[in-house]
């Protein structure tokens, strides 16, 4: 095998693993999610197959503002007799926050079935606020969600749509309460908000901050998302106050001014977005080591050029060829062809077989001895003087 042939499969080789990075980009991902949207759908089986859940500006979700709602109304009067006022002010009115109750206290969260059927429903969800669907993604299912927004009038609206695990959520919903509460842990709206910037190699270690599903899950200023997600196993948080959890899945729609630069304003209307869920089953299912093993391929390939190439060099010169001179010269000595051996006769044959490259030679008898003759000088006359 040639240097080149050999040099090329090398390059092939290496080049493979990026090919299929490039075609398991997000926007062929996003282009097949678009085709895979269609498909029949059945009702959600609320609290068994997914969880219907909110975020309202009205209700900041901590327990102990009951207890301190329900001192308040036993408290009113004092010891003299009047009426003592309450420091909390009371709730404004929300026309435009059609969420119950039972979708923003959700103290019990039930234990989800694996998300294998294929669903549709629509969410309404009020200005300043976060329509939320809690879902239990199978890793033997490929999931495609398909979400598409607009107001009660069938007007498009942008908002941010986000794909959020059990650890970002309590982050998010956290900062969620930062911001519409004056004292909820005071300067941490601020602090959250000067780390919005942090670039996406750092945010692993950014503790106040909160991000999507593997950082490329989030749709921003948008009014229509699609996404397929293929999970390697079940998702599991590890920590090492914790220990390891099992991680549900939060299909987040976003209608408030969150802490990112580029994130859609609030609305100031009710917003319908119709979602779909479709799920195929999958017949193929890589092990995650095989990731790995990708990249500890191409880069062991990576490593190994500068030593194939430098090996290459160094037997370049060990070689040393001939010169071939084309007119011989006094400085060149003669080049004797030894003739080649005769090559055996056939018995059939009355005389010996020649090589190809050999001709045939005829041997001359000997000569025989001259004899010494002598020069006679003989004179011819003429007819007429003879």
């Amino acid at each position: 095998m040639s240097s080149h042939i050999r040099v090329g499969s090398i390059t092939l080789t290496l080049l493979l693993p990026m090919l299929f990075v490039i075609l398991s980009s997000p926007v062929s991902m996003h282009v097949q999610a678009a085709d895979s949207c269609a498909g029949d759908t059945s009702p959600v089986r609320w609290n068994e197959t997914a969880q219907r859940m909110a975020l309202v500006p009205f209700y900041n979700g901590n327990w102990w503002s009951e207890w301190d709602d329900m001192y308040y109304e036993e408290n009113r009067e004092g010891e003299d007799g009047e009426e003592m006022t309450q420091d909390a002010p009371s709730s404004p009115e929300y026309p435009l926050n059609p969420e119950e109750d039972w979708m923003y206290e959700d103290w019990m969260r039930p234990q989800l079935e694996p998300l294998e059927e294929n669903h549709y429903t629509t969410m309404l969800i009020g200005n300043d606020s976060v329509g939320i669907l809690r879902v239990n993604l199978s890793a033997d299912y490929r999931t495609t969600v398909c979400i598409r927004l607009q107001d009660m009038n069938l007007n498009t609206v942008e908002g941010d749509i986000y794909l959020l695990t059990d650890e970002e959520y309590q982050r998010y919903a956290q900062s969620y309460q930062a911001a519409h509460e004056e004292n909820y842990y005071s300067g941490f709206n601020e602090i959250e908000q000067s780390l919005s910037n942090i670039p996406p190699e750092w945010r692993s270690f950014n503790f106040l901050g909160w991000k999507s599903y593997r950082d490329s899950h989030e749709y921003e200023q948008t009014s229509e998302a699609n996404f397929a997600l293929n999970l390697d196993g079940p998702e599991i948080y590890s920590s090492f106050f914790t220990g390891t959890e099992w991680q549900d899945f939060y299909i987040v729609i976003d209608t408030w001014d969150n802490v990112h630069d580029s994130d859609a304003d609030a609305p100031n209307t009710i917003v319908a977005a119709d979602v779909t869920i479709i799920t195929t089953e999958r017949s193929f299912i890589l092990p995650p080591f095989t990731v790995s093993l990708v990249f500890f391929v191409v880069l062991l390939g990576t490593l190994s050029i500068p030593f194939i190439l430098n090996a290459k060099y160094m037997k370049a010169g060990l070689i040393a060829e001939a010169p071939q001179h084309i007119v011989p010269s006094l400085d060149t000595p003669a080049q004797y062809q030894a003739p080649s051996p005769p090559v055996p006769a056939s018995p059939f044959d009355s005389k010996p077989a020649l090589a190809p490259s050999q001709k045939e030679v005829v041997q001359l008898p000997p000569p025989s001895p001259t004899a010494h003759v002598e020069s006679q000088s003989i004179t011819e006359l003429p007819d007429w003087q003879a």
